[in-house]
């Protein structure tokens, strides 16, 4: 069953709506999108300083390791 839409005149007041999505939520969002481009520049980074030539997965899991413990210590 899909929800009904609302199609009632908002008086220029579309601003006060309550939105359909939870402000946490978002933050989240925002916070997972955030933690995935750090630990892309991370895995960017050691490849570039390391210069070996590792498995991918080696890179990934080391950045995904610097990025938890800097957003522990933060």
């Amino acid at each position: 069953m899909t929800p009904k839409t609302d199609d009632r005149p908002t008086l220029n007041l579309g601003h006060l709506c309550i939105p359909n999505v939870s402000a946490s939520r978002e933050w989240l969002k925002r916070q997972g999108e955030q933690r995935a481009k750090a630990v892309e520049i991370a895995a960017s980074e050691a490849r570039k300083w390391l210069g070996l030539d590792l498995p991918e997965d080696v890179y990934t899991g080391l950045a995904e390791r610097i990025v938890t413990a800097l957003d522990h210590q933060v």
